[in-house]
């Protein structure tokens, strides 16, 4: 494969990002399954480096956020609409996955009769609370089985972090500095060495603070990568040797800060590589959100209740993933795509930005 630019890559209509998403789900789905069933020792793939395989994807998938909504916002440089387009993009799809979980996934992993379960306040109010409180709401007496009983769907704890990310984001062109790379640069350092300095003195273990320090260091490295996205060339030995740096570098204070650049990096350069199979099936459906919303539930109902040896959890993974694939495909065309299509409705059409040819006055 010849050699690209990310610039070159992000304008290819073709390109794998999409396909670099769904194999970052299923990383958080292969991940969970070491979490949540009865047996084994619940070490999660990667346990030793500075993040295991699930935490990983997940840091992918904010670097993923950066690079893309910098390049959205350079398409079409409109708050209003890109605001609009945002919420049309995470909150439709989290309250049709509220209602099925409550109404249509919990019914089969309850302990409560159907009548008490469908009677109760926190069954009905469920699919209400899901958008705004995201992994907190509980259903009573339902998913109680497994390494993490009760809990409902604890992957969206990440959600709030990204909107946070979205309002930072809007800052951004607000301060007139979208697209200066000193900006950027000045941004990702400074979250770099607050991630270093969280490493050294555990200061923000326990606390929303070090979770965004980690979020806002790759959200802002996507923000970074886009705006050098014709200087960064995309390279195979390069990515992979980025890894084993990164591994080898874990257990130090850089570690953290390693694992992010070299797996963005990497994901960079996936998204650059045609997959066989992957690539053309998600530039028609991209269903890795349905499988972030659904997956974790559907583990609960199958893998912790009867993932009781190490044939039942093979089988009752691949069950699982099968499921949340037909519900990601289902709520990628009846509702995500059908609530993006509204973006239109928001905010007036503008030139496309000369950020995508043009460096910034500041680039040098």
């Amino acid at each position: 494969m010849s050699r690209r630019t990310l610039g070159e890559v992000l304008e290819d209509r073709n390109n794998s990002f999409n396909a670099v998403r769904l194999l970052a789900a299923a990383a958080v789905f292969i991940s969970h399954i070491f979490l949540i069933v009865p047996v084994g020792n619940h070490h999660q793939p990667l346990d030793d480096t500075a993040y295991d395989l699930g935490q990983l994807a997940v840091n992918v998938f904010f670097f993923l956020s950066g690079l893309m909504l910098s390049r959205s916002y350079a398409l079409k440089p409109d708050l209003s609409g890109f605001i609009a387009a945002r919420a049309l993009r995470i909150f439709p799809g989290l309250l049709v996955c509220g209602a099925l979980i409550a109404w249509l996934i919990a019914p089969f992993s309850t302990s409560l009769s159907l009548a008490e379960h469908f009677t109760n306040p926190a069954t009905l109010l469920y699919p209400l609370l899901m958008p705004v409180l995201f992994s907190q709401p509980h259903l009573p007496g339902a998913f109680l089985f497994g390494m993490e009983p009760g809990q409902v769907n604890i992957p969206l704890w990440t959600i709030k972090y990204e909107l946070l990310a979205y309002l930072a984001f809007v800052s951004i062109p607000l301060l007139k500095v979208f697209g200066s790379r000193r900006a950027m640069a000045a941004l990702s350092m400074a979250f770099g060495i607050l991630l270093v300095v969280s490493y050294h003195t555990h200061a923000f273990d326990a606390s929303m603070a070090g979770s965004i320090i980690r979020f806002g260091f790759c959200f802002a490295l996507g923000m970074l990568a886009f705006t050098f996205r014709f200087q960064i060339v995309l390279n195979w030995p390069i990515a992979i040797l980025g890894i084993i740096l990164a591994i080898w570098l874990s257990p130090t204070a850089v570690g953290q800060v390693a694992s992010i650049i070299a797996f963005a990096y990497f994901a960079a350069t996936l998204g650059g590589t045609f997959i066989p199979l992957l690539t053309r099936a998600t530039r028609q459906a991209d269903i890795s959100y349905g499988i972030y919303l659904y997956s974790f539930p559907i583990q609960q109902a199958l893998l912790a209740r009867f993932g009781t040896s190490v044939w039942m959890v093979l089988l009752m993974s691949v069950a699982a993933a099968l499921t949340t694939i037909c519900l990601a495909y289902l709520s990628w065309h009846w509702v995500e795509r059908p609530a993006l299509s509204l973006k239109r409705l928001f905010g007036g059409e503008k030139a496309r930005a000369q950020q995508l040819a043009v460096p910034s006055q500041d680039a040098t």
